[in-house]
């Protein structure tokens, strides 16, 4: 069972959890999904405490699919992130096709705002498309490698596990989300 927690604008206070939002686009990969999701349930568990909540958002705010075809209920539409929000937007297979107008122009309000984003797998995709790896380091599946290069020659592609850039983070798929996810966790609370 996961934290409840609202998708409405709050104050945070100094003690209050650190809210993720994910971002499930369709045909995410539920391997780089669950394994970012466990890492802060986890982490929890060893804190003795909530250190860490999360929501699930998609486009249309119903429901989203992943690619083993396991159908998932979110808590809501693409909306405004508070500010200290953490995006994660979870991507797989057919990441063009999961890249919608409405995703792009909500992924470029968000980040105006100046909110950390990351993608899994091939989520650097939609936010190089975005323009919100331009200039920065980023990774993404080792399938989608030669064709991001080609398409976004100007984002810093590197073949690493994964990449922090600034208030950017990207994986390369699969377990890696777990390695970034630790690397959050250590950086905030120690090894």
């Amino acid at each position: 069972m996961r934290p409840m927690a609202s998708t409405t604008l709050r104050p945070k206070s100094e003690d209050a959890p650190e809210r993720f939002v994910f971002v499930l686009l369709d045909n995410f990969t539920l391997l780089s999904f669950a394994s970012a999701l466990d890492a802060l349930r986890i982490a929890n568990r060893m804190l003795g405490r909530t250190a860490y909540e999360w929501i699930f958002i998609g486009e249309g705010g119903e429901t989203v699919q992943c690619s083993a075809g396991t159908t998932f209920a979110v808590d809501d539409d693409l909306c405004e992130l508070r500010r200290d929000d953490v995006m994660i937007l979870c991507g797989g297979v057919d990441i063009q096709m999961a890249t919608t107008k409405k995703v792009l122009n909500w992924l470029r309000r968000e980040a105006r705002r100046g909110i950390t984003i990351g993608g899994l797998c091939t989520a650097a995709y939609p936010m190089a498309k975005a323009g919100l790896l331009d200039g920065k380091r980023a990774t993404i599946h080792w399938e989608n490698q030669d064709s991001f290069a080609e398409e976004f020659l100007e984002v810093d592609l590197t073949k690493s596990v994964f990449i922090t850039d600034g208030n950017r983070l990207t994986t390369a798929g699969g377990t890696s989300s777990i390695d970034l996810m630790l690397k959050m966790i250590a950086d905030k609370h120690g090894e």
